[in-house]
Parts: structure tokens; C-alpha cells; sequence
């Protein structure tokens, strides 16, 4: 298969995509899911082949991994800034157009009191195994509330906090005078007149 057939190919992806590449299904992988089509309908985005899409989320739960699936964005290209703020909420950046925050609404999951009870059963590994199944049965339930409802009802609209960031640099890499390892120089640290990592840096306070 040829470059172009590959990413034609890549450009197709689904929700099962999405489950193969993150391990498991769940209402996160979903959540990030509908975002990532929310977001290409509003911006007419396409794969991210390079960076003509960036994506700067505020959290790093199972939704990120929907959008590096759909959309292409991946830390190691640039174009995914991971930022752990415990927020359900994505910027997303067309490259020379235009760009949306979307924003979990705060009501969209109601409180499920059996499903909390169930998770902390199953997560402690105390569940019977009528409970697990039970809880396995409303995790589906939720994945597919979550996936037949329109990203309008999930996500509220808001403009990026931040400006599109800049495209990925490559830098020179220089030999850690303390460590003696290879790094990044724009990942040193200035130290007593020298260029060290940060790991050596850290280690000498």
C-alpha cells in the first residue's frame, strides 16, 4: 500500500479505531470520540498528516486517545499539547483558519449512584460476578449514549484560551557535561556557566 492509499485508508477511521488503539471501550474513549468529529465538522478538518491540526486538551483521561485516532494530533508531530488541568475540554487549531474550545457541559452525565457503587467494587476488585456484568452492562449503555447524541448537546462552544501554538522545532543536541547522555539543547538547563538536563539539574539542588 502506497503513501496516499495508507492515509486515505487513515482518513476513514471509526470508533473501532479508536478501541484498537486505546485497548478497551469506554465512555471517555467516546467522549473524545464525538469531540474529535464535533471539531471536524465545525472546522472542516481532515487527517493531520503534519500539523495543519493542533489540539491542546485539558486533560490526559482515555478522550485524548480518540483524538490522536481521528484527527492525527500526536505529541511526538507537535500537534498534541497535553495539558492535566481535570478539565473535559479540547482546543482545536486549523493551521491558517479558524479554531474552537469545546467544553464539556457540566450537566451532560447525570449521577448514576449504582454505577459509582459498581466501579469502586470492580476497581477494588471486590465485585461479585453479577456485579461486574452489571457494571460492564451500564458502561455499554453510557458508550452508546454517548456516541447517539450530537456533539451540539454534549459540548458546549468557546474560544481558545491560548494562541495556536507554534510549529514544532528541531534543535541541535549537546552531551550533558554531568551525565555525560545526549540531549536536547532546548531542553537544558543553564547551570553554573554550563548546559546540563534537567534530570542533573534536579539532582544538584
Amino acid at each position: 500500500m502506497n503513501s496516499n492509499s495508507l492515509l486515505n485508508e487513515i482518513t476513514k477511521r471509526t470508533y473501532d479505531d479508536a478501541i484498537a488503539f486505546h485497548g478497551h471501550s469506554c465512555g471517555g474513549l467516546a467522549l473524545g470520540y464525538v469531540a474529535a468529529l464535533y471539531a471536524k465538522e465545525l472546522l472542516d478538518l481532515d487527517y493531520s498528516e503534519d500539523e495543519e491540526v493542533v489540539v491542546i486538551t485539558e486533560t490526559d483521561s482515555c478522550t485524548v486517545d480518540s483524538i490522536q485516532t481521528i484527527l492525527g494530533c500526536t505529541a511526538g508531530k507537535g500537534n498534541l499539547i497535553v495539558n492535566n488541568w481535570g478539565k473535559t475540554a479540547f482546543s482545536f487549531y486549523k493551521r491558517g483558519g479558524k479554531a474552537v474550545r469545546l467544553v464539556m457541559r457540566a450537566d451532560f452525565f447525570k449521577p448514576n449512584p449504582e454505577m459509582d457503587a459498581l466501579r469502586a467494587k470492580v476497581m477494588s476488585k471486590t465485585a461479585s460476578e453479577g456485579e461486574a456484568a452489571r457494571y460492564h452492562e451500564l458502561s455499554k449503555q453510557r458508550v452508546d449514549d454517548v456516541l447517539s447524541t450530537p456533539g451540539s448537546r454534549i459540548y458546549d462552544i468557546k474560544e481558545p484560551q491560548m494562541p495556536v501554538p507554534e510549529k514544532a522545532k528541531i534543535f541541535d543536541n549537546i552531551i550533558c557535561p554531568v551525565c555525560g547522555e545526549s540531549v536536547g539543547t532546548a531542553r537544558c538547563v543553564e547551570s553554573g556557566g554550563r548546559k546540563i538536563c534537567q534530570f542533573c539539574f534536579q539532582n544538584e539542588k
